[in-house]
Order: structure tokens, then C-alpha cells, then sequence
């Protein structure tokens, strides 16, 4: 199953499911709807009605009203460690649905409701795991356009990196990587990053960079995050990090080039305070305002996102 295919019924139901213990309930044993209620103190009714549904979806086995989790949904929504893992991405989705459906609020203050920043632990967990998901069908696309312009064994800062899977992507392609993210995403991905040969380091990519200096950094889906001074200052302290000659690779929908740059826009009036999707004249003018040259415009080959090149002077 596509977990990311599911209608936003669907989804609801899954995604709800997943962060409210439900699933956890089920996982090894057949167990009755009023049981796994009274174990959560939910409704009786309303379990009922979601783990039906879950039945029929195809995701739990319903034996003489008692419910159970399919083996091969076991893995990919509940252990973190599979490879296949989606049970961030499920309870992310969830979270994003509801957001949307609070447009008519962010509509009068052009503001979210709810501070996607202010994470807790398990918020960071959900959200990373997310990205790290989301990720993998573009990971060796960007990979083998960005390793094709550097030295072999190149040294690569991926900012914001802490999900790994671009990390791990370019490791593949025998570079050497250093991840950037904040400190409680560093140490939540550590062990995983350290076991693929990552080096990592915490700290906030606003403020400052390692100093490295690196022969690329790559910045995915970080602009769409932020308003063009919080980009232009962040592109100004990669450049300080490069050799000369360095490359920056910013991964990212493009106003007029990737279809859905709008619709990804609004996502992020939904959950940031300035974030937006920008248009390669955008990122050219912050390029070469930070000293870089020879800008380009690369399609990434299967996605709608697009990598922004440019060289730091020799």
C-alpha cells in the first residue's frame, strides 16, 4: 500500500489511528473494540468505527469483531527501523489535513495557527521520519546531478539534513557528508547517520555554519522554510563555507518551472511564518548577491522540485 496515495478520508483515519495508539493496541493479537477503548480511554464507538474502517481499508484483519494489524503494515507504520517506514509520514499527513482545514483562521492573520516550529520530542520524531520517507524516491536523482559536478571523495555540507537520506545518497556515490541540523535532530538521527559513516553536527543554520570549507552544500527543502532576507543571509554564509570553486545545490519548487510551486505555497502559509516558494530570477538574484555565478536551473528527473547550482568564484 501507498500510504501516500490514500484519500484525506483515509488518511484521517490512519493517520489518527497511528498517533492516538490505536494500531500500537492491535499490533500482535486480535483484540475487541471496547478493549482496545477502555485500555486508551476512548470512546467504545468511535474505536469501533475507525478500526472497521482500517478492516476495510485492507490495513487490519477482523476476526469475530476482534481486530488485528496485518504483518505487512506492522513494520512499515510502527518500527522506525524498518526500511520501509512510514508511520511519521501517516501521523505528518494527518497533522497537515488538519492545519488546512483551519484556512479560513490563516486567512484573516496570514499567519499559521499553530507554530510548526515549537516542536516537542515526538512532534520532531513524526516530522523527521516524515522527511526522511518523503524523501527517498528523488535521493539518487539529486545525488548523481550534484556528484557529477564535484571531485571524487568531495566533502559535502547538506544543511538541515538531519533525515539522512539524501546524506546516505550521496555517501553511496563514494563523497564525504556532514550533516547540519538542530541539536535534538542530530541526536535523534545520530546512531543512524554514525552506522551509514555521517558525520554530524548540531547548531542552528540560521546563525551560523560549520566552517568547513566543504566543496558543496546542499540545502533541500530548506528555502521554501524561510522569506528572501532569511535566504539571502543563509546563501551569503554558505558561500563563506566553500572553497573557492565550491558549489551550493539548493533543492526546491520553482515558481514557473515546478507545477505545483503554488499549491506547496500555500503549505507553507499554512505552517510558517514566512516561508513561500520562489522563481529561479528569485534565486538568482540571492545567488549573485552573495557572490556566486554561473547559475542553473536543473529538472530533477521523476519529481516536481528542481536543484539551483551555482559556483563560488576561484
Amino acid at each position: 500500500m501507498d500510504y501516500a496515495e490514500l484519500g484525506w478520508q483515509e488518511a484521517i483515519i490512519l493517520g489518527c489511528a497511528r498517533q492516538e495508539g490505536i494500531l500500537e493496541a492491535v499490533a500482535y493479537e486480535g483484540r475487541l473494540a471496547d478493549e482496545v477503548a477502555g485500555q486508551l480511554e476512548l470512546s467504545p464507538r468511535a474505536v469501533y468505527a475507525l478500526l472497521s474502517a482500517l478492516a476495510e481499508l485492507g490495513v487490519l484483519a477482523e476476526d469475530g469483531n476482534q481486530f488485528r494489524l496485518l504483518e505487512d503494515h506492522r513494520g512499515p507504520l510502527l518500527d522506525p527501523s524498518h526500511p520501509d517506514y512510514a508511520g511519521g509520514f501517516v501521523v505528518h499527513r494527518f497533522g497537515l489535513i488538519r492545519k488546512w482545514g483551519r484556512m479560513p483562521e490563516i486567512l484573516k492573520t496570514g499567519s499559521p495557527v499553530e507554530d510548526a516550529t515549537a516542536r516537542g520530542p515526538e512532534d520532531t520524531k513524526t516530522f523527521i521520519y516524515s522527511m526522511r520517507q518523503r524523501a527517498k524516491p528523488g535521493a539518487r536523482a539529486v545525488a548523481t546531478l550534484l556528484l557529477s559536478r564535484l571531485p571524487k571523495n568531495a566533502h559535502i555540507l547538506d544543511v538541515g539534513g538531519g533525515p539522512g537520506t539524501y546524506a546516505e545518497a550521496f555517501v553511496e556515490g563514494e563523497a564525504r557528508v556532514t550533516v547540519f541540523d538542530l541539536p535534538e535532530v542530530v541526536e535523534l538521527m545520530k546512531e543512524r547517520l554514525v552506522a551509514a559513516g555521517i558525520s554530524a553536527i548540531g547548531g542552528d543554520f540560521n546563525e551560523e555554519l560549520p566552517k568547513g570549507p566543504f566543496d558543496a552544500a546542499y540545502l533541500g527543502s530548506v528555502s521554501h522554510i524561510y522569506g528572501p532576507e532569511q535566504n539571502l543571509a543563509l546563501i551569503k554564509r554558505v558561500a563563506d563555507s566553500l572553497v573557492p570553486g565550491g558549489l551550493i545545490a539548493i533543492r526546491d519548487f520553482v515558481r514557473g518551472l515546478s507545477k505545483e510551486a503554488a499549491l506547496f505555497a500555500v503549505n507553507m502559509l499554512v505552517n510558517t511564518e514566512s516561508g513561500n516558494t520562489y522563481s529561479k530570477e528569485e534565486y538568482r538574484e540571492w545567488l549573485n548577491t552573495a557572490g556566486f555565478e554561473g547559475v542553473e536551473v536543473l529538472p530533477i528527473p521523476g519529481r516536481d522540485t528542481h536543484l539551483v547550482l551555482a559556483q563560488r568564484p576561484i
